[in-house]
């Protein structure tokens, strides 16, 4: 299957996130590192990239790119397998290094473009990396502090002046640490948008022109729906996990991955197969891990009552959705509908005594002992006597 289309247009401003393949660190040293940092340059000088921030993480990286060109997929492609194939002959190892594709977030200027920054900034905080946001070396925090004038590469003018200024940058950096603000997940609009309504008219006319399944967060039958990122966002908030490890977190964290599947497959309309590749996981087990969660919801007070307040947050921020979500359906197989559904018994009709019992011809008579159905030798099933649709 084709790889899904990117939504690009000239002038287009991005939140680009990769990460590396688990088990693995986009950079074990300084020297890697400084290698990927390197390349960033080259977004500019080939490709007319601008760059306005960038992060660099153990395991993924962050960039705010403009594009005034659109051609955000050629750049990344450049960056991201360059990257790939000298870390490879470093490392002595062969294949990805990447998870999947790079995400990308079309968002607005206003307020995003401000926002995202201290966000960014703020990520070897939270990793306990460093204790300044300037402190860490990977990241263009210092760029954006520093008394110096930054490398002509980067971008900080945009920003600095949305701020108020470099002074007024660095207040808005240290009130984040002292209290940082709310994740902005929960408001990215179909998987792809981080903006107003006039951003998502543009990219709405974009994907009018091509087919819809072609662009993540587009191919759903149903509208309505909350993006992926708003469910991840909510459980995340709630449960103290990171987004990224709701994603892609194992053990102590599958819980928090479990209500994720479990609220995606309710509240998104996207099919099992999107939410599944979305966290790196088969169809099967989007399926398996709604139904071990409703059995939960039934057995755990504590579980129930956690789902009920992320449920009604979901609800109170879903104002586009006029409609409720479905319950989750227990007895239907993965993507399988049902062909029919059982009607309900006709009422009882009011007694009308019987006529006197006729007696039968000897063609027509039906034979004393009629032969009973076949049925299949086997163990019987213990929940219910009736058929189920499963």
């Amino acid at each position: 299957m084709a790889r899904p289309l990117r939504v690009e247009f000239p002038g287009a401003l991005y939140l680009v996130t990769a990460r590396a393949l688990a088990r693995h660190k986009l950079y074990r040293d300084a020297a890697e590192a400084e290698d990927f940092v390197g390349r960033l340059p080259a977004l500019q000088e080939g490709f007319g990239v601008r760059c306005h921030g960038y992060c660099l993480l153990p395991n993924h990286y962050h960039l705010l790119l403009e594009t005034p060109r659109a051609n955000l997929s050629r750049a990344l492609h450049r960056l991201n397998a360059g990257y790939t194939a000298t870390t490879n002959a470093r490392r002595r190892r062969k294949g990805p290094l990447l998870q999947s594709r790079y995400r990308a977030l079309v968002i607005d200027e206003q307020p995003w473009l401000l926002r995202l920054s201290v966000h960014l900034h703020l990520n070897p905080l939270r990793r306990k990396l460093a204790t300044r946001p300037e402190q860490y070396p990977w990241s263009s925090a210092g760029a954006f502090l520093a008394p110096d004038a930054p490398p002509p590469w980067l971008a900080t003018s945009r920003v600095l002046g949305l701020a108020g200024g470099q002074e007024a940058y660095r207040s808005l950096l240290a009130e984040a640490v002292e209290m940082p603000p709310k994740a902005p997940w929960s408001q990215v609009w179909r998987q792809t948008v981080l903006g107003g309504d006039r951003l998502r008219q543009r990219v709405l006319a974009l994907v009018a022109e091509r087919d819809p399944r072609e662009i993540p967060g587009f191919s759903s039958p149903r509208s309505g729906g909350l993006s992926l990122d708003a469910v991840v966002g909510a459980v995340a908030e709630y449960t103290g996990v990171a987004a990224e490890n709701v994603y892609r977190g194992k053990f102590q964290r599958v819980l928090a991955r479990k209500l994720a599947l479990y609220l995606a497959r309710r509240f998104t309309g996207l099919t099992l197969r999107e939410i599944g590749a979305a966290f790196g996981v088969d169809y099967t087990t989007v399926h398996m891990a709604a139904r071990r969660v409703e059995d939960l919801r039934g057995e755990k007070e504590t579980v129930d009552e956690l789902l009920n307040e992320i449920e009604a947050a979901l609800r109170e921020g879903s104002a586009e959705s006029s409609a409720a979500p479905p319950p989750f359906p227990e007895a239907v197989p993965p993507e399988v509908e049902p062909a029919f559904t059982s009607a309900p018994e006709p009422a009882p009709a009011d007694p009308v005594p019987a006529p006197e019992p006729a007696l039968p011809d000897a063609e027509t008579a039906p034979p004393e002992n009629p032969p009973r159905p076949s049925r299949k030798r086997g163990k019987a099933k213990k929940d219910s006597p009736q058929l189920k649709l499963f």
